[in-house]
C-alpha cells in the first residue's frame, strides 16, 4: 500500500459509517464475505488510527432482496435497531459496490476518538 493509493481511494469519495467497534467491523465485512481484514496501525496520524485494506476483495453486488436477507442477518447478529440511518448507510455501502470493486485499492480508516474539550 502507498500513500497515493490512499490519496487515490479518497478521490473516489469517502463513506461514514457508524459501528461500534471493531468487531462489528469484522461482522459486516464477514457477512459481505470480506476476512480476514488486514490491519495497519497509523500511529503517528492524530485524525485515523487503523487502515484495514481490503484491496484483494471486492464487495457483493446485490439484488434487493439478497439486501433484505443481509440486512435482517445483520440487525439479528449485532442487535442493532431498525430505522432509516441503520438501512439507508449499508443500503448506501451496497449501492457503492459496483464503482468501489473498479478501483484498485479499496480502504476503510478508523477515526480516532474525539478529544474531550471539558
Amino acid at each position: 500500500m502507498s500513500i497515493e493509493a490512499l490519496t487515490a481511494a479518497a478521490r473516489a469519495g469517502l463513506f461514514s459509517l457508524t459501528l461500534a467497534s471493531d468487531d462489528e467491523l469484522a461482522l459486516l465485512m464477514g457477512l459481505l464475505g470480506i476476512e480476514p481484514l488486514r490491519s495497519i496501525s497509523l500511529l503517528s496520524n492524530t485524525e485515523f488510527l487503523v487502515l484495514f485494506d481490503y484491496s484483494d476483495r471486492f464487495l457483493p453486488q446485490m439484488t434487493q432482496e439478497d439486501f433484505d436477507v443481509f440486512y435482517e442477518k445483520w440487525l439479528r447478529l449485532t442487535d442493532r435497531e431498525s430505522n432509516m440511518d441503520e438501512y439507508g448507510q449499508l443500503l448506501f455501502l451496497q449501492g457503492r459496490a459496483a464503482s468501489w470493486n473498479q478501483m484498485a485499492s479499496r480502504f476503510i480508516l478508523r477515526e480516532a476518538p474525539m478529544a474531550s474539550t471539558e
